[in-house]
């Protein structure tokens, strides 16, 4: 019989959090000028400052552990 495999990834329930420069980044190296624009008024993106940036990184990891150790993942 083949394992079922349950994903380790966990999906945001928010908009996709972002720095300004970062949507600058993209937008220069794909050429879509203005789409950052776009994403945050479709409520895709949210854009936020490094250091709010790097905050919720943390928290998101410590969050990925509690859940991998709760399923016996961890």
């Amino acid at each position: 019989m083949t394992p079922r495999y349950e994903s380790h990834v966990e999906h945001s329930k928010g908009p996709l959090k972002v720095t300004q420069e970062a949507v600058e980044a993209y937008e220069k190296r794909t050429g879509f000028s203005g789409i950052g624009r776009i994403m945050v008024e479709d409520g895709h993106w949210l854009i936020v400052t490094k250091e709010e940036l790097a905050k919720s990184k943390t928290q998101d990891q410590t969050s990925r552990i509690i859940v991998s150790r709760q399923r016996g993942l961890a």
